[in-house]
Formats: C-alpha cells, sequence, structure tokens
C-alpha cells in the first residue's frame, strides 16, 4: 500500500478512520482520528512505522490539523506498534502502561512478530530492517483510571475503561459531540482466534456500552456499527441463546 492509495473515510464532522485492512492476514486494525481546529487525536497508533507514515501523509494531504495526541484503546501490538513515528504524548489506561512497560523490559518486537508468523505463515507483516532500528514502544505519558473526559479546543472526549477478556486495560473513547464512540477490541475473545463468530463476543458488554447519545459504533476490526446494527446483533444472539436453552 502507498501513500496514494490510503484511504481516510469521514464518519461525523470532527471524525475521520483509517479502516481495518480487508486481508485480516495483515492484522491492521482501525485507526481514528477525530480532528478540531488546531490539532488531531489519533484514536490508536497503527501496527507498524510504514503505516504510521501514511497515515501522516495521508493526514497532511487533506490539510488536517498536527497530531497532538495518540489514544490507545488498549496495548496490543496491532494498536500501538506505530506509536514511535508521531513524536507526541500517548494517553491510556494505567493497565496498558503496565503491559507496556512489560513488553519493553522483555523487548517485545521483531522476535516477538516473527514468531507470530512461524505460527500463522499467511501473516502479513509491513516492516524492513530500518523500521525495527527505529522502533520504540511508546508508554502513555498520561494515563487514568476508572474514566477520564479531556477537552482538545471544542471537542470533548469521554475515556472509560471497560476491560474485558480481550485485553483487561481495554477502553473506549466517546467523541460526545458527534455521538461516535470507539470500542477499540472491548468486546471481542481472548487474543488468538482468527475468526471469532458472535457466540464468542461478549454480548452482554456490548449491551451495556450501547447508548442512546451515541449513533456510531466504531470496533478495531470491523465496519462501523450503526445503533441499529448493533441492536440487531444482540437480538440474534439473544435469539441463539433461547434456541439453545430450548433443547
Amino acid at each position: 500500500m502507498n501513500h496514494s492509495t490510503l484511504k481516510l473515510t469521514q464518519i461525523s464532522p470532527h471524525v475521520w478512520i483509517l479502516p481495518r485492512h480487508p486481508d485480516k492476514n495483515r492484522v491492521q486494525a482501525t485507526v481514528g482520528m477525530i480532528l478540531t481546529a488546531e490539532q488531531t487525536i489519533l484514536v490508536d497508533a497503527g501496527n507498524s512505522l510504514q503505516l504510521a507514515r501514511q497515515i501522516q501523509a495521508a493526514l497532511a494531504a487533506m490539510a488536517a490539523p498536527p497530531v497532538s495526541h495518540v489514544i490507545y484503546t488498549h496495548h496490543h501490538w496491532d494498536h500501538t506498534f506505530g506509536a514511535c513515528v508521531y513524536g507526541v504524548p500517548t494517553i491510556a489506561h494505567q493497565l496498558s502502561h503496565q503491559f507496556l512497560r512489560q513488553m519493553r523490559q522483555e523487548n517485545v518486537g521483531e522476535t516477538y512478530l516473527r514468531t507470530k508468523v512461524e505460527r500463522n505463515p499467511k501473516l502479513i507483516l509491513d516492516w524492513t530492517t530500518a523500521d525495527w532500528a527505529e522502533f520504540e514502544i511508546i508508554l502513555p505519558e498520561i494515563t487514568y483510571e476508572g474514566q477520564k473526559q479531556l477537552q482538545f479546543d471544542d471537542v470533548l472526549l469521554e475515556l472509560v475503561h471497560v476491560g474485558g477478556v480481550h485485553a483487561a486495560d481495554s477502553t473506549v473513547i466517546r467523541v460526545v459531540k458527534d455521538g461516535v464512540m470507539f470500542l477499540g477490541d472491548c468486546y471481542y475473545p481472548a487474543p488468538g482466534y482468527e475468526n471469532p463468530t458472535d457466540q464468542m463476543l461478549d454480548m452482554e458488554m456490548l449491551a451495556n456500552l450501547l447508548d442512546e447519545r451515541y449513533h456510531t459504533y466504531i470496533d478495531g476490526h470491523n465496519a462501523p456499527m450503526q445503533t441499529r446494527h448493533v441492536r440487531r446483533i444482540l437480538r440474534s444472539q439473544a435469539l441463539l441463546t433461547r434456541l439453545n436453552s430450548s433443547r
């Protein structure tokens, strides 16, 4: 993928996204961009230095304000390993700081991802030797517990720690004015499932996150969902549960 083919999608007046890659073997999660009058706040950093540079180029091409902060939805590599490109403070739950600090101490990086490729030869990694030489795990400079409100110009963000089996540090980010909520991977099963089914998803968490003030829900590895789509998923799962319990 080169700079000219990187296409961002506008979701609401202040929110844009780089959608997750259609080829799941690339493990390229959705990256969010929240544009205010003076700055751009990223939701997650991308899975590589190359992708982060492509995001920078795409933002520059649309004359977006400079990136001022990156918010991590959780610590997993496909959401955080591009952060060192931006050179700005990162924000995350305190558990993300703990997990990423441990990963840094264990020198998690090239060997870690190469091991993943050995286990799944279909995995595609966009990394070069030069990228690995520059790579650094970026620890959050700003952390919180429970929830936190952040004001960026005229845009209010609410960060809420929800945890879950996928990652104990999972955070959702609410863009209050726009009615958009970033879910990350919070309602996904534990890592390791290539194609998790609906039965593996944490439907209770998803139901609890539904909020009438929000109309668009953006998760890490699927297309953005409108409220009606989320409700349809929940109804389908409830029906399956009833059918299974009646057997």
